[in-house]
């Protein structure tokens, strides 16, 4: 965790750089103004480090809760800002320095064009105006925007209902309901209110399973045991199982499922367990995270240990955090991986940006023989936005035939 918190502070002193060059000081008020308001930035984008240290202490305080809210919205609201005025002055910047190259090769090769010197001295009472200018029409765009963000992120999670097809499947298992969260990244600015809201709408579909698919908490078991309690309210016949996230890692592993344990969730660790349910039987299967081996080396995450000495069966879901898991699922012979993990980038221009680094990123997906389901996220991580993404909890219905590629994401 170290480096990610080199990571983090690394990020916010970029941030706080960046907007004070070129939000705060072209501002027309006094310099002490100016430097207060970077100052404020500053303060507010490293504050998400406070709010984290006092959240390990076991703080669960009305002040805890305000500043998260105000250091992880202000997050939100500067990632939006950042990311407008970085698609304003990336193509300024490379026009400028196009400018600068073209001026330096005309005048080797003798151009009378202008100067390489005027080239470089622009008008700067007007580039200052027309900074000021864009700079109020970014706030005016991004402000509702975030707004309408947060909303998305705050309300209720949509149910998706998916159908699974499997070959082979017997008649008796046609029909077979697994409700599927994850991410519900209980924490910061997710708390017990918004997790009973979660569990209520998961046990009005009376689901024949229920799944969790990591990334339950984002902190230690001592701060977030009376927000995950309405877990222990989740019901369904065949039980409520879940696999590790990085984030259970972060934050106490063995607390974590211990906690797990003790709210009536199952956590499957590089294991399987059979279940009979008098219609057929379902090979339930979970690893550690993918990465969880570089904090708790006795977690290797291995699919195809989770489904060494497996008994005869009639289906076979692995739950995997992250999706990259499918490549060794697949060569285990597993029939369904359920995943999580990246949010589907949540908010835009993660949204695109997160195809750089998932091969798949969200919805049902065919790898050779295997089917791939990665659910957004019931919650959310970080600023408590969505923009292109919704909140969801699956509800996957296994179903006899082959099924074909129809309705998967790309």
């Amino acid at each position: 965790m170290a480096m990610w918190s080199y990571i983090v502070l690394t990020v916010a002193t970029l941030l706080t750089l960046y907007l004070g060059w070129r939000l705060i000081m072209p501002l027309p008020v006094s310099l002490g103004r100016r430097i207060a308001a970077w100052l404020a930035v500053g303060a507010l984008l490293y504050g998400q480090r406070v709010v984290r240290t006092l959240r390990e202490d076991g703080a669960d305080t009305m002040l805890y809760d305000g500043l998260s809210w105000v250091v992880f919205v202000f997050l939100g609201l500067v990632s939006m800002v950042v990311m407008f005025m970085l698609l304003r002055d990336l193509p300024l910047l490379a026009g400028r320095v196009f400018a600068l190259f073209r001026c330096v090769v005309g005048e080797r090769w003798g151009s009378r064009g202008r100067s390489c010197q005027d080239a470089t001295q622009p008008d700067l009472r007007r580039r200052r105006f027309m900074l000021n200018a864009s700079n109020a029409a970014i706030m005016v765009v991004a402000m509702p925007l975030t707004g309408y963000s947060i909303f998305e992120a705050r309300r209720t999670p949509e149910v998706v209902r998916n159908d699974l097809f499997v070959p082979g499947l017997p008649p008796g298992l046609d029909g077979f309901t697994i409700a599927q969260i994850s991410d519900t990244h209980i924490g910061p600015t997710l708390r017990g209110g918004w997790m009973r809201m979660v569990v209520d709408e998961i046990n009005a579909l009376g689901a024949d399973m229920v799944v969790h698919t990591g990334d339950m908490v984002d902190g230690s078991v001592a701060s977030l045991r009376n927000h995950v309690a309405p877990l222990a309210d989740l019901a369904a016949p065949h039980g409520v199982w879940m696999c590790l996230g990085n984030h259970e890692y972060y934050a106490g592993v063995e607390e974590w499922m211990a906690e797990a344990e003790r709210l009536g969730m199952r956590p499957l660790v590089d294991e399987h367990v059979l279940i009979d349910t008098g219609r057929g039987s379902v090979l339930l299967a979970g690893v550690a995270d993918y990465t969880a081996h570089r904090l708790h080396p006795v977690h290797q995450s291995s699919p195809l240990a989770a489904m060494h000495g497996a008994p005869d069966h009639d289906v076979s879901i692995l739950l995997a955090h992250q999706p990259v898991s499918i490549y060794e699922a697949s060569r285990a012979g597993f029939d369904i991986q359920l995943s999580g993990h990246t949010h589907g980038g949540q908010f835009f221009p993660w949204t695109l940006a997160i195809h750089l680094f998932h091969p798949y990123v969200r919805g049902l997906h065919l790898h050779d023989t295997t089917l791939l389901y990665i659910n957004t996220g019931t919650g959310y991580w970080g600023p408590p936005m969505r923009l292109g993404t919704a909140p969801e909890i699956t509800l996957h219905t296994l179903r006899a035939g082959a099924g074909g590629a129809s309705g998967m994401d790309a």
